[in-house]
This record gives C-alpha cells, structure tokens and sequence, in this order.
C-alpha cells in the first residue's frame, strides 16, 4: 500500500505539471454545470426535450465530458509516452513494477473523475438546481460508464505505440463519443436511427443511464447491459494486447 500511495502521487504530481488536463477535466466541465444549473430556465420541463429539462440532459452529458477526456486522451499519453521513453522496461529492474505504475494510473484517473462527478452534482444545487433523484441509480451508472472509458483508454493504450498517434486517435474518439452523449445534439432530439447507434455506444448509453437515476429511476436493463459489454470486453482486449516494452 505503501508503494502504490507513493506512485499515486508521483503520478499526481506529473499530472498537474500539465495545466491542459486540469482545465479541460476539471474546470471546465464544472463551471459549465454550475452555471447551468444556476439558470433557472434550464431547470423547467420542456416538450421538446421529451418533457426533460435542459439541465437534466446536459448534467450527465458534462459528467461524462470528464471521465470521458481523462480516459481516452489523458491515460493513453501518459502509458505510451512511458513506453516509449523506456520508463516501463526500466521500472522491471526496480521494487516498483511497472503493473503498480498502471495501477495507480487508473486509480487516479478514476480518482480525479469521482471528484470531478461529485463536484458537478453537489456544487449546482447551491444555486438552485436539484439533486439527482435516484442517488444509487446516478453512482452505478456512474461507475459502469468510468469502467466502459477506462477499458477503452486501455485498449487505445495497448494499440498504439506512438503517443502523439496514441493522442491524436484518443482526441478523435473522444468527439465520437461526445456527440453520440449528446454533447451538439441532445440526445431526445436526434432522430430515431441516429438515437439507436447513440444507445449502443458507452456514452450514449451511460448518459441515459445517468439521466434516467437523476430523473429517480433506475435505466432501462438494455443501458446497463451496454455499459457491462463495452467494459468487460475492452478491459479483456486490453489485457490480452497490452505490451510493457
């Protein structure tokens, strides 16, 4: 425990060096659901959004935004960067294996994530907007949306051994999935065929999932059915391709 704690904030302190990942993960997304939420017309049922108010589509869409850019941009640069530094080979010859190393990875993008989560939830209820309904929904659906991008930063991780290809294919996936979230379209207005591929995807499905718990239900089984098939097959993927050297 005492070696993971050290190569966590090891890897905190390397993260923090780069000003891109906290503006973009952390406070971005937060200030955009804050000021959402202190709109109050935001906060009103609306015909068009199939009688969901817009903060209630778009507060899953930014919970999302952050987990989403930490997994598929920011863990795939930092593992084949060290790839190709060496670092990773070298840690073999050391008491801190390189699987410690991606342990603490993943913890701390997951870390980072859950703070980002909780602060884009509790912060805009101080002005006005609500609490998630379903409070158990919102956290399950969270964490199986966290294992589905996780997997996926994974498999880009263990794919490319360049990490400017490894980043430039991470930011291309990372639009992908964002527009399937709903991010320029909300997801009740896209058209049925468009709504279908939507729900098949990890955001897609994770920001139904999500907005259905803060509406105080729990999603439809076929949302969390896709969350478990995208995690369990891209961790399995990763795994099996992942290389050290």
């Amino acid at each position: 425990m005492s070696a993971t704690s050290m190569m966590i904030k090891t890897e905190s302190k390397l993260m923090l060096r780069n000003p891109g990942v906290v503006l973009w993960t952390a406070i971005l997304p937060v200030v955009a659901a804050i000021v959402l939420g202190a709109i109050p017309g935001t906060r009103n049922p609306t015909d068009d959004l199939g009688g969901a108010s817009f903060f209630g589509v778009y507060q899953p869409v930014l919970v999302l935004f952050a987990i989403c850019m930490l997994a598929v941009q920011a863990l795939p640069d930092v593992l084949t960067r060290y790839r190709e530094l060496g670092v990773l080979k070298r840690l073999r010859t050391t008491p801190a294996s390189p699987g410690l190393l991606l342990v603490a990875q993943l913890a701390l993008i997951f870390s980072v994530s859950v703070v980002c989560m909780l602060l884009m939830v509790v912060l805009p209820t101080f002005f006005g907007a609500p609490w998630p309904e379903n409070v158990p929904a919102f956290l399950v659906s969270y964490v199986l949306a966290a294992w589905a991008m996780l997997g996926l930063g994974m498999v880009i991780a263990s794919l490319f051994r360049n990490a400017k290809v490894a980043a430039g294919f991470g930011t291309v996936l990372f639009f992908v999935l964002q527009f399937f979230a709903g991010l320029w379209v909300p997801r009740p207005t896209m058209p049925g065929w468009m709504r279908t591929i939507s729900n098949l995807t990890p955001t897609g499905a994770a920001q139904q999932a999500l907005a259905d718990a803060a509406a105080g239900h729990w999603a439809s089984i076929g949302y969390f059915g896709v969350l478990l098939v995208w995690g369990a097959v891209t961790s399995l993927l990763a795994v099996r391709i992942f290389k050290w050297e």
